[in-house]
């Protein structure tokens, strides 16, 4: 692609980037969004298809390749987080203002500028009848910032069944000046003179990471049934927060059982309780009492397994006159793909050469919609690697729009090579 050519599919592609950040997708409402892709890809040849999740919500998948050969998903969510306070903003977080090379807006950088960036990926591919041998799937998610909603949904519906790679395009960078602060240099394990190295080779404003692992998370309540009665008479009545706080010493003989079980990247698995609650009145044998646990998890301890163990406590407390239940209310599993896979080391190759910087690997406590890919394909190789930084879910939220450009070219790159 020539100069000219090159600069008009950045400014195209920065339009769109500010069409979609002034629309108000906030956890909500990202069928506008869905809709202004089909069009768009419409315009390039590329069938599109809209999935409802419910009224206004509507996911969409897109798919280019000759079909022989492996599938490379690429994961972009069209929802946002809240506005914020907007008295907090320097800009109006609808308006999509450009100044000094970056675009401000409420879900630039989480994740709109990713999605697009994908998308743009794609159609440049598409309009260059590059021969991909396999397929591209453009996966656009609704509800991610709540529970992953329209990831679920696709993966109920088989969209993930087949996918061999994931390029999940969230925010992967940070102002290279945060190098110099201690927090980051912990995160990174180097020392301050490594990083102001890192830094000063850096030519760009932003130092990026390869994300190749974070954790997943499993979220349930446990529900303790008894039978009320006159607190001076409690053996007519069964005691539901006796109940409870026995399974609960169960339940925390089995989390320290597994300290010791750690992931190279991601650390131990992170058990907490998290609200607790029992009991109607104070001379009154409690009939009901709960309790709720939030895990973050990791590979070696999948939520199927703790799952599997949690229930078998629940079985031991009620085979010796406890009434429990389980409710889980999500449960999203982690991911960790091995540095010397195909998919880690392409990043890198490609990264490097195209955002001139050396590229760490990072490991996050928080999930994405590969959670619920992964469920599928256990085997699915996944990078989390994206325009934007850590103004995610921040005022004065922002997207460098150089970096910008940059991904759609990395993307570009990867794909070609995964399915040459």
């Amino acid at each position: 692609m020539n100069g000219m050519a090159e600069t008009a599919q950045l400014e195209a592609a920065v339009q769109a980037l500010s069409d979609i950040v002034k629309m108000n997708t906030v956890n909500n409402h990202e069928q506008l969004v869905a809709d202004y892709l089909v069009t768009l890809l419409k315009q390039h040849g590329i069938e599109a298809q809209s999935i409802e999740y419910a009224p206004g919500r509507v996911n969409l998948v897109a798919e280019i390749g000759d079909g022989h050969g492996p599938v490379v998903a690429l994961d972009g969510h069209e929802d946002t987080v809240a506005l914020g306070d907007a008295d907090k903003w320097h800009t109006d977080p609808l308006a999509a203002t450009i100044k000094d090379n970056r675009l401000y807006g409420r879900g630039v950088t989480d994740m709109k500028a990713g999605l697009m960036a994908e998308v743009f990926a794609m159609i440049a591919l598409h309009d260059q009848d590059a021969p991909l041998h396999g397929t591209v799937r453009l996966l656009a998610t609704v509800g991610e910032e709540v529970d992953h909603l329209g990831a679920e949904q696709l993966t109920e519906l088989g969209y993930a069944d087949d996918i061999q790679t994931l390029i999940c395009a969230e925010p992967s960078g940070a102002d290279k000046q945060l190098l110099l602060t201690k927090s980051i240099q912990a995160m990174l394990g180097v020392d301050g003179d490594t990083a102001q190295r890192m830094a000063d080779a850096n030519p760009t404003t932003e130092q990026h990471f390869i994300e190749l692992a974070h954790k997943g998370s499993l979220t349930y309540t446990i529900k303790a049934q008894g039978v009320a009665a006159h607190s001076s008479m409690p053996a007519i009545g069964q005691n539901a927060i006796d109940m409870l706080m026995t399974y609960y010493q169960k339940q925390t003989a089995y989390f320290d059982s597994f300290k010791t079980i750690v992931n190279p990247v991601l650390g131990p698995t992170v058990p907490v309780v998290t609200l607790i609650s029992g009991g109607e009145q104070v001379n009154t044998v409690p009939a009901s009492a709960e309790m709720s646990v939030k895990i973050r998890t990791i590979p070696e301890l999948r939520n199927d397994r703790l799952i599997k163990d949690l229930e078998a406590i629940i079985a031991e407390c009620n085979a010796d006159g406890a009434n429990l239940t389980m409710d889980i209310a999500s449960s999203f599993y982690p991911v960790h793909t091995p540095e010397d896979s195909q998919l880690v080391q392409l990043a890198k190759k490609v990264g490097e050469q195209v955002l001139q910087q050396r590229l760490p690997y990072f490991g996050a406590p928080g999930g994405t919609d590969a959670s619920s890919y992964i469920v599928k394909s256990p085997d699915m190789q996944v990078i989390v690697f994206g325009p934007g930084n850590i103004t995610a879910h921040q005022v004065n939220e922002y997207v460098d729009l150089d970096m910008y450009g940059r991904f759609i070219e990395i993307y570009q790159k990867m794909i070609t090579e995964l399915l040459a």
